[in-house]
């Protein structure tokens, strides 16, 4: 089974606070448009955000990182949804501000097999990722550090692979209102 997790819990501090992942793009949440492309490979497709984020007003099933991981950045958002898919499957992530990705991504992650993420020109991109959800008690760990480690290195310490794409494009992260305009 493939099970989606968005992931809209970030800070948003670069878009004024506000839950980036409600803004409009062509008239509809952000966070919406990544879920679409996610529920065209996935069983079933939630949202990862915080607690009163009012993601709950959109239709889909919301879940939040556990209590103890709270402003432990984008790894406890990845450990929260696999702790949410069911034992045994693959669990396919997207950043709610990245608007621009694409079923072809996610069909590239799912043949390399095993865990993967994505790494673009500008960089890794570990929360567009396809893990196994044997990869929950590793992550879990990383968590108790007590320097917590980038998303990449984590998930390259619990055995992902990293998986080069060619296309800078579909990778155009959302971080301000201007960003947003721009793609608008």
């Amino acid at each position: 089974m493939t099970f989606g997790v968005v992931l809209a819990g970030g800070a948003s501090s670069r878009f004024g606070g506000a839950a980036k992942g409600l803004a409009p793009l062509r008239g509809r949440a952000m966070v919406l448009g990544v879920a679409d492309v996610l529920a065209r490979i996935c069983e079933r497709v939630v949202i990862e955000a915080p607690v009163g984020a009012a993601y709950e007003t959109l239709g889909l099933p919301v879940i939040h990182a556990a209590a103890e991981h709270a402003g432990k950045g984008p790894l406890a958002g990845i450990v929260a949804g696999l702790a949410a898919a069911p034992e045994g499957s693959r669990v396919v992530f997207a950043p709610c501000d990245m608007p621009l990705l694409d079923e072809a991504v996610y069909r590239a992650l799912m043949r390399a097999g095993g865990s993967v993420y994505a790494v673009s020109p500008s960089g890794a991109e570990p929360l567009v990722a396809v893990l196994e959800r044997a990869l929950l008690a590793p992550l879990l760990r990383a968590l108790d550090y007590q320097k917590i480690p980038r998303a990449d290195a984590a998930l390259l310490a619990a055995g992902a692979c990293a998986v080069a794409f060619a296309d800078a494009a579909q990778f155009a992260n959302v971080n301000t209102p201007d960003d947003l305009a721009r793609l608008e």
